[in-house]
């Protein structure tokens, strides 16, 4: 019988709804948007805590390229950007900017932990006003946040005016543009999955038949080795053998000559004893 293990709430909370908020994040966002402490708020997923983090905070007065280059070129991030601008009848206005940077250079799991994360992220941030979807830095720009901006107030003003039909069809125009959109990009990432799983997999069956060359090449030395083993062997036992034969004959002439000495009443002399 197998025991499935018994997951906690907040793993189940993860897996179902997104990562976790670090309650950090929801202070610092506050701050910016009641009292613009900040001029922008950089957040990552840590992986190991399971949970998304700040970051980086930027002060009031850095501007756009100091954001910019906060962004890690090859790494998914979430950003939340404090904009100012002036409207064309010269009235200063803000927007709070939620930006989903997911570069193609970037891992297919951490995509894939961020598209299914921001959902929860946006809903923990409340006061988004603007939303922007980035893969490349031209998609983030100064201008397309510009550009952005001075459109969402022309949809305001224009809301007013559109019907409820209009809106209903554009909101189902939207959910469409939207639902074809999240479709492409789950089977781009599912191809880009599948490519990389061929690839690790050709890369493997080299590193698997290298491995098994080098122990063949292994193999062969070891015998070699061995078959040298046996010869010094051998070898060795050939000399112990003479040595033993010339030990026994050694002795029996000893033997003979004693008995040649006993017979003839002589003593032996020493330097006739031979030694191997």
């Amino acid at each position: 019988m197998f025991f499935r293990p018994k997951l906690s709430a907040h793993h189940k909370a993860n897996s179902a709804s997104g990562m976790h908020v670090n309650d950090e994040c929801k202070v610092k966002f506050m701050e910016l948007k009641a009292k613009r402490t900040y001029r922008y708020i950089v957040f990552k997923i840590d992986e190991k805590a399971q949970e998304v983090q700040i970051e980086k905070l930027g002060n009031p007065e850095e501007t756009y390229d100091d954001f910019e280059n906060s962004i890690p070129e090859n790494e998914c991030r979430y950003a939340i950007y404090d904009f100012d601008f002036t409207t064309e009848d010269n009235c200063q206005k803000s927007k709070i900017y939620f930006i989903a940077w997911s570069p193609d250079t970037s891992r297919v799991r951490s995509k894939m932990l961020y598209a299914s994360s921001k959902d929860r992220f946006k809903r923990e941030m409340d006061g988004i006003q603007v939303e922007l979807q980035a893969t490349d830095p031209s998609e983030m720009s100064l201008d397309i946040i510009k550009e952005r901006a001075l459109s969402k107030l022309f949809s305001f003003s224009r809301m007013e005016t559109v019907g409820k039909a209009q809106l209903s069809v554009i909101e189902a125009w939207k959910e469409e543009k939207m639902t074809k959109v999240t479709s492409k990009t789950q089977k781009k990432l599912h191809e880009i999955s599948g490519w990389e799983n061929k690839k690790t997999r050709k890369i493997e069956s080299q590193i698997a038949s290298l491995q098994r060359k080098m122990d063949s090449e292994k193999m062969e030395e070891t015998e070699k080795l061995r078959s040298k083993k046996a010869a010094v062997h051998a070898k060795a036992q050939e000399k112990k053998a003479k040595v033993q034969t010339r030990r026994a004959q050694e002795i029996l002439h000893a033997e003979e000559e004693a008995v040649r000495l006993q017979a003839t009443g002589q003593i032996p002399n020493k330097s006739s004893c031979s030694c191997f």
